[in-house]
């Protein structure tokens, strides 16, 4: 009974554990030294204006204020992943994605790919970027981990991958230390994923895998949300067609950043229906 729950236990434990110490930064303020970004130019920072002379110090606030509040929509897409994820264990059990833990580790990674960005864009400190790369780098190697797992069902796989690939990543973005470095990263742990997914579509469409055609629709239908958003993320770059610095809907906090969510979830309905069509 206790792990039917356990999904909603990962959002209860980890929203406070992110939110709070981010909170307590914002009200006495951010150590360390400003971002790259803030070195280029006075919207460097994905459009949005922010206090130059205040990103200098210490001060606390936050600096962007869109990009910022518009990453809560983690809460809604990670509680998405959770309650589906506990109602799925306590009536039908066969359709979980993935044994043990690993699907709760799914529900802390779309939780923190929103609320870990708030980290940058609330301080736009170099040390806050580095937080927000993690968070990307964490469900990128979700990613990597859980196709190479449905290709080869280890639990040992999958956390080898996971952790080694997510640590990798981080380091070496903490040693480069450079703007486009994440870009790089991500591309690189996508590719990677891309191939192995192709792998499972391969023998999927062999006949060596059960499968059912709805789960196709949802990866499709992930990869168009993924798509659209980076569509905005690149418009929305400073100096780009929909680039206003001063306004409040800012695309990059309210279309990038959800579409990026709504993908997660999609992605979770993909592997669902995976293990729907492998019960049967």
């Amino acid at each position: 009974m206790v792990s039917s729950y356990r999904s909603y236990w990962v959002v209860a434990i980890a929203t406070p554990g992110v939110l709070l110490p981010f909170l307590m930064f914002v009200w006495l303020g951010w150590p360390g030294d400003p971002d790259s970004c803030t070195l280029t130019d006075p919207n460097g920072c994905f459009c949005e204006a922010y206090d130059f002379v205040a990103v200098q110090t210490t001060a606390g606030g936050v600096r962007q204020l869109s990009n910022t509040w518009f990453n809560l929509y983690a809460l809604a897409t990670a509680s998405v992943v959770a309650v589906q994820l506990s109602a799925d264990r306590r009536r039908h059990t066969s359709v979980v994605f993935a044994p043990g833990v690993i699907p709760d580790v799914y529900v802390f990674v779309v939780l923190f790919l929103g609320l870990g960005s708030m980290w940058f864009h609330g301080s736009l400190k170099g040390w806050g970027g580095i937080v927000d790369a993690v968070s990307m780098y964490l469900f990128t190697a979700f990613l990597v981990a859980f196709a190479a797992y449905r290709l080869h069902p280890s639990v040992t796989l999958f956390w080898a991958l996971f952790l080694s690939v997510a640590a990798v990543a981080s380091l070496t973005h903490a040693v480069l230390d450079r703007s486009g470095t994440s870009v790089v990263l991500i591309a690189a742990q996508v590719c990677v994923y891309i191939v192995l997914e192709l792998v499972v579509w391969w023998r999927r469409l062999r006949g060596q895998v059960p499968h059912r055609w709805l789960g196709g629709l949802w990866w499709f239908a992930a990869l168009t949300a993924i798509g659209i958003g980076i569509v905005f993320w690149l418009l929305s770059q400073t100096g780009g067609p929909l680039c206003d610095p001063v306004s409040v809907w800012q695309p990059h906090a309210i279309a990038w950043h959800p579409l990026a969510g709504v993908a997660a979830v999609l992605l979770f309905y993909y592997w669902r229906e995976a293990a729907r069509a492998t019960a049967r």
